[in-house]
Order: C-alpha cells, then structure tokens, then sequence
C-alpha cells in the first residue's frame, strides 16, 4: 500500500471512529437503555451508516469472539434479514446486540475499577 493511499486509510478510520463516539455519547445522553441501544444500532446498520456498522460488527464480536471479517460477515446476514423483515432474526439481532453492549458495559466498568485501584496503589506508595 503506497503512503497516500495508507494515510486515507488512517483518516478514513478516525473519521468512522469520531462518528461511533458520537452515536455513544448520544446513547450516554440521552440516557438510552441497552435495549434502545440494540435497537439503534439494527436500525442505523440497516440503513448503512458505517458508525453503527462498526458498532454492530464489534458487538458481534464480542458476543461470538470471532475474528473482525467473521464479525462483518454476520452483521452482513443479520442487515439483511433485517431488511427482508425476517422478524425471527431481528430479535436474535437485537439481542446479540444487547449481549455485546453488556459485555461493552462490564468490560468499561471492569477498566475503571482496575483504573482507580491503580490511582490508589499509586497514591498510597507516594505516602
């Protein structure tokens, strides 16, 4: 890949990435519950915003712990069946979504919590 073409790559990707930390702090804010949130995030794949995309295909991800083109591959199926109204498979969506975003929030609250012991570990050997 020639430097040009890797750097739109770059910019290209923190692009989709302001953009997905745009839909959580929406979701933050306006104090969406998981499930809105599932729901959201079937509704925005479907109709291709790549934010919503990205955050679908993580979330399959972090349900299934398949690698990231596996992870597309069913967010693909899963848009799809969603778009021909297969309600069965829009609810199985929906909630490996939710199971994504909860494992999204433990794995969040598990990092702040190793955060502050850090602060504290530190803040008690500087005494």
């Amino acid at each position: 890949m020639d430097a040009e073409r890797e750097q739109q790559v770059i910019d290209e990707a923190a692009r989709i990435q302001t953009e997905v930390d745009k839909v959580f702090e929406t979701a933050r804010s306006n104090n969406w519950s998981l499930e809105q949130f599932a729901v959201k995030v079937l509704a925005g794949a479907t109709e291709f915003d790549l934010a919503y995309i990205a955050i679908g295909s993580q979330l399959v991800q972090n349900v299934t712990g398949l690698d990231g083109q596996t992870s597309v591959e069913i967010l693909k199926y899963l848009i799809a069946e969603a778009i021909d109204k297969n309600t069965v498979k829009i609810k199985q969506a929906q909630e490996l979504f939710y199971n994504g975003l909860l494992i999204n929030k433990e794995q969040a609250e598990e990092e702040k919590r190793q955060q502050q012991v850090s602060k504290q570990t530190s803040k008690e050997s500087r005494n």
